[in-house]
């Protein structure tokens, strides 16, 4: 007997068009191995690590990346300074005035000269910090601004979180330690 004398059993013969290849096998457990997929665990452990290292290289306890998120500004340099806590911040930048907060997430702009915007602001999250926690208001506010602006708008800024209740204002400014001579 020859091979194409062979009989076979027939199967099933009638497929779709577009049948994926072995889907047919998968379902009737007629095949050899195991169905559940195999998790590319190298590549995600590698991707893990990745991501931790990336994570302690730009973790900051003093919040400088919340401080330097605004393009264009260039702090002044400080003969003698110390860390800033984590506070409400005030910045200027090409004619406009921001308020960033972390906690509750506040980002505003303000480019009236009274800055009525960023007052009302800072009253709210007064009223709200003193709501939850009255002992943990302190009045602390930062101020950023480039090295070059005028005073009259640092004066402003400083007018508006005063008039707002926010009375210890520091300034952020750069220490030179991050310098490269």
């Amino acid at each position: 007997m020859s091979h194409s004398d062979k009989i076979e059993k027939p199967g099933y013969h009638i497929r779709p068009k577009y049948d994926l290849h072995g889907m047919r096998r998968r379902r009737t457990d007629d095949h050899k191995g195991h169905v559940a997929a195999e998790l590319p665990l190298t590549a995600m452990i590698d991707m893990f690590s990745i991501l931790v290292i990336y994570l302690l290289m730009n973790f900051s306890a003093t919040g400088d990346a919340f401080f330097m998120s605004k393009p264009g500004i260039v702090l002044p340099a400080a003969g003698n300074a110390k860390e800033l806590m984590t506070a409400p911040l005030i910045s200027f930048s090409k004619g406009v005035y921001y308020l960033d907060v972390q906690d509750p997430i506040v980002k505003l702009e303000d480019n009236t000269e009274n800055l009525s915007q960023i007052i009302y602001a800072l009253k709210q999250l007064e009223t709200q910090i003193k709501a939850k926690r009255p002992k943990d208001f302190d009045g602390r506010i930062n101020l950023q601004a480039d090295e070059n602006t005028p005073l009259l708008y640092i004066k402003r800024a400083m007018s508006a979180a005063t008039s707002a209740g926010w009375s210890s204002i520091n300034f952020v400014v750069d220490n030179g330690s991050k310098r490269k001579d």
